[in-house]
């Protein structure tokens, strides 16, 4: 819509319209019926539009049916639940609680084939052995893992396999007949479930024997 510029008789003035002047004799500006229609069938057609029934008398119509338009907009250019979990559309804005259902639906339990999320787990389930669901990381994996390399040392398994301990030590009988003790690096944590030797020998070959049970804190030989 723009003003009747095209109509010479409508009096326009720069392109608008003026009052009559009756001291000068000046005439006003007239108003062509094509173009008051015009104006008042586009302000209708907004108002009508926001499900407004025209009032000649009201002149807050416009302004009513506009704000109410634009609301409509608002909300209808909003995806549904339905449109953001499919992530399909591309002309529908996100509101927060969309873009959490969307990245919610994507979210589901890890599985051996499935993509997935995972909680982390706790050392006591690491240290049960049952559950499938969940994610271990290295230090609870290895909590309690210990090793030493040496001529005396050890290997301690994760609490998970219960700490069980691998050690060793070197002992030397330097007297036929003799009887010897030494420490295990580590001390068992319950017992020493079994022990195994193996000897060299210079000249004549030393009886070499374990007592019985071996010792939670050393190791006798004789």
């Amino acid at each position: 819509m723009d003003y009747p510029k095209s109509i010479p008789s409508a009096g326009l003035v720069n392109g608008k319209f003026i009052d009559e002047n009756p001291l000068t004799g000046k005439p006003g500006s007239l108003i062509p019926a094509d173009w008051g229609n015009g104006v008042t069938d586009e302000i209708v057609t907004v108002i009508s539009a926001a499900g407004l029934v025209p009032n000649e008398s009201d002149n807050t119509q416009l302004k009513t049916a506009i704000s109410t338009l634009v609301e409509k907009n608002r909300v209808e250019s909003f995806a549904s639940k339905e449109e953001a979990e499919s992530g399909t559309s591309s002309n529908r804005s996100m509101s927060p609680l969309r873009v959490f259902q969307a990245i919610e639906k994507k979210l589901v339990q890890a599985t051996e084939t499935l993509f997935g999320w995972a909680r982390i787990a706790s050392q006591a389930q690491v240290n049960a052995v049952a559950d499938d669901t969940t994610i271990v990381t290295p230090k609870k994996l290895g909590l309690g893992v210990a090793y030493s390399f040496g001529e005396n040392g050890y290997v301690v398994f994760p609490s998970w396999l219960g700490g069980f301990t691998i050690q060793w030590v070197f002992i030397t009988v330097s007297v036929d007949k003799g009887y010897v003790t030494k420490p295990w690096p580590l001390a068992f944590k319950n017992q020493c479930r079994g022990a195994w030797a193996s000897y060299s020998h210079s000249g004549n070959a030393p009886f070499f024997d374990i007592t019985t049970p071996p010792l939670v804190t050393n190791f006798d030989a004789s």
